[in-house]
């Protein structure tokens, strides 16, 4: 069987490299003599990073100029020579090809999904639809795979959006707030069903850091250098979340026998680095020993590893919130976006969420403080939800083989569809 996993990022994205392992890990367990291709966006960097598969191109390259307007322009160019070559059956590239020629398309877990305005659709989207509308012209069956869904703020990008997720052939939203909002923008639609983010299932991987884990309560924390799209100040929206982090943390120095550990995510491609910005916080602390930061290159089975060793997290990376959740630990968490909501919620921590746009200082110690006094009872709550999440999680992959052995199409064969919908609300 020949698997596309479309619409990768970057394995220096820790969190989204880990979401295309634990997919590559998942199909191999299914399908072992499946050949897995996985299209990236970074083809010479990701390269040997995701286990048993092949990295391809992608079919449109990253804009490496500083023009919106021409990263649009080229964009929109591309996408239409590549959309009359498909309609000719006239593969654009070697990925083309792979496409045309693959039993399935599973687009790869994550945000993406999303398009606040036609400038963002024609410009960064445009990177996936491209591929999506490839899988689409070829007939390829096609899944939206645990994926966060919304929000689309232009009356176009919506038609193209519904037009999109109408003809795939699965959906698979993973919180609840992104289900919620598919059950809205297409209410009469059978070919969605609520999973949860496949990195819940990611194995993890010991490993050992030149940093000593003190018999301190030991707390992890991520932080990433936000842009505050939309935004008119946006490097004081930066600064003010950066204070914050760093007085939060003389806090819990002065009030707490604990130590701090600053793990960085996320470390390129370009300035998308965590290692920035928690090397600034961090340089606030050079005298204290209870204060250390994590700059190894590792794998994200290997941070999952850290993380899971941490009593508290809080993290501004969804994914390094899901690396510690999945093993129990008590998360909280600064949120960017509504997946990070979403996730909260569905683990039953939602009350333990901020906003990173004008987060107050005071406010996050005060979830701090109340996340120490509770690790217990935080804990009691993981131990519920998470084993339910990870069952979801692995619903993907069950309603993925259906869709392959053809028990599943676009809600055909209703009494199907309803109980795989029951099993997806129940877990």
């Amino acid at each position: 069987m020949n698997i596309i996993i479309s619409n990768a990022y970057c394995y220096l994205n820790k969190g989204d490299a880990g979401i295309i392992r634990a997919m590559v890990q998942e199909f191999k367990k299914e399908y072992p003599d499946s050949k897995i291709k996985v299209i990236s966006l970074y083809k010479d960097l990701d390269q040997g990073k995701y286990g048993d598969c092949e990295v391809i191109d992608c079919l449109i390259t990253p804009y490496t100029g500083k023009s919106r307007l021409m990263k649009i322009i080229r964009n929109v160019f591309l996408f239409c020579l590549i959309y009359l070559l498909n309609a000719l059956g006239v593969p654009f590239n070697s990925t083309s090809k792979d496409i045309k020629n693959a039993d399935i398309v599973v687009s790869c877990g994550g945000g993406y999904l999303k398009a606040r305005n036609l400038a963002q659709f024609l410009g960064d989207f445009m990177y996936h639809y491209v591929q999506f509308i490839t899988a689409l012209q070829y007939r390829k069956k096609f899944v939206i795979y645990a994926q966060t869904v919304g929000t689309f703020g232009n009356e176009f990008v919506k038609s193209r959006i519904k037009n999109l997720l109408q003809k795939s052939s699965l959906i698979l939203p993973r919180e609840t707030i992104s289900y919620n909002y598919l059950c809205g923008f297409i209410p009469d639609a059978k070919n969605y069903f609520h999973t949860s983010d496949i990195a819940f299932l990611l194995d993890k991987k010991e490993v050992n850091v030149n940093i000593p884990f003190q018999q301190k309560l030991k707390i992890g924390i991520t932080m990433r250098t936000w842009h505050f799209p939309g935004e008119a100040d946006r490097a004081g929206l930066l600064e003010n979340y950066k204070m914050a982090v760093i007085n939060m943390i003389k806090h819990i120095l002065s009030n707490y026998n604990a130590s701090i550990y600053l793990m960085p995510q996320v470390i390129g491609p370009g300035p998308d680095n965590d290692l920035l910005i928690s090397t600034e916080v961090y340089q606030e602390f050079l005298k204290n020993d209870s204060v250390h930061l994590v700059d190894d290159n590792l794998t994200p089975e290997e941070l999952k590893y850290l993380y899971s060793k941490m009593d508290l997290f809080i993290g501004t990376r969804m994914h390094s919130n899901i690396f510690a959740l999945s093993e129990h630990v008590p998360c909280v968490a600064i949120s960017y976006d509504l997946k990070t909501d979403g996730i909260m919620q569905d683990v039953g921590l939602g009350d333990y969420v901020l906003n990173i746009k004008g987060i107050k200082e005071k406010e996050l110690i005060q979830k701090v403080d109340s996340a120490i006094h509770s690790l217990d009872s935080m804990k009691e709550i993981l131990a519920l939800s998470v084993p339910k999440i990870k069952d979801k999680s692995r619903l993907n992959n069950v309603l993925l083989n259906q869709l392959i052995k053809g028990k599943l199409n676009n809600g055909n064969g209703e009494a199907l569809t309803r109980k795989t919908s029951n099993l997806s609300m129940e877990l």
